[in-house]
């Protein structure tokens, strides 16, 4: 990029202890095929040698070395303060982005949508683990065509006008979750939310059964925190805490609805992991559980 070159986008791709991932990611964003000129900003909160690396490696690329760990929605507000584009792409560690991923999103905002998200494909399709975790994870994600009626996006692909944080604020600082409760916080304010099915990623999936299990407890946790502080649907579960218990029969009927509508063969393929599946939503349900306690005593904290 030549100096005094207008840049049209930012990049940002939050890194905690992902070495093993993060130079494909790089790589796949920093081959972009655009017609403007764009950045990418790394945060990078690891107590490893990542930044130093991403640094000899990408020099191109700017890197905030945080020396303590970062959830993600706020290693992304250190990058936002940063950034110099007009539209702000989110990514991750663990995604392969299309070469003309960010074209699309920005051609999108062009059109005049200010939240622009886009498709998330299977990374891991060989890999058992890897491809329930896809299912489980990303099953609200495979929306097919471009529509409006989506309730939210997650980070790993997703895109803003750079107006939406001074309007509407940073994301939260928690452990998981700070997209999609973001981009629902949106909706709920009245932004428009636009799927964009050509800005393609691909997600590398969890393909060891106890990161899968951590995850999801994680994403349990988060959940939990995000409905005992805002409306959202499934609060009920904060008031009546019983509910948790039927909690892995309510996910396992949402994700197979929505695989049947956008992805048949998927859904079979997620009808034939559900045993498995219902395992891995308990141990979500258990994470839901502690952060409900974890809500509650923040609450009562705050009051006192």
């Amino acid at each position: 990029m030549q100096a005094g070159t207008k840049i049209e986008a930012t990049v940002i791709i939050p890194s905690y202890n992902q070495k093993r991932y993060i130079f494909d990611a790089l790589n796949s964003v920093l081959t972009q095929e655009t017609e403007f000129a764009f950045e990418v900003i790394v945060v990078d909160s690891s107590q490893d040698d990542t930044a130093e690396l991403v640094r000899e490696k990408f020099p191109s690329i700017q890197v905030i070395k945080l020396t303590q760990r970062a959830f993600p929605g706020a290693a992304r507000n250190f990058a936002i303060k940063e950034a110099k584009g007009r539209y702000l792409a989110f990514t991750d560690t663990d995604c392969i982005v299309d070469k003309r991923w960010l074209q699309r999103l920005v051609e999108s905002h062009r059109q005049g949508y200010r939240v622009v998200g886009g498709m998330v494909r299977n990374g891991t399709p060989f890999s058992i683990i890897g491809t329930l975790d896809y299912l489980l994870e990303c099953s609200d994600l495979l929306t097919p065509w471009e529509t409006t009626k989506k309730t939210h996006f997650g980070t790993g692909n997703v895109s803003f006008d750079r107006q939406i944080f001074t309007e509407h604020g940073p994301f939260a600082d928690q452990v998981k979750g700070s997209d999609s409760l973001y981009t629902r916080q949106l909706k709920h304010k009245g932004e428009t939310l636009f799927n964009q099915p050509k800005a393609i990623i691909w997600h590398r999936n969890r393909t060891n059964l106890k990161r899968v299990f951590r995850n999801q407890y994680e994403l349990g946790i988060g959940a939990a925190m995000s409905r005992e502080k805002f409306a959202q649907k499934g609060k009920i579960l904060i008031r009546y805490p019983f509910l948790i218990l039927f909690l892995p029969f309510f996910k396992i009927a949402a994700i197979a609805d929505r695989l049947l509508r956008y992805s048949p063969i998927d859904f079979f393929k997620f009808v034939l992991l559900s045993p498995l599946a219902m395992v891995v939503l308990s141990v979500f349900a258990f994470g839901f559980a502690k952060g409900r306690r974890e809500a509650l005593k923040r609450r009562t904290a705050d009051k006192n």
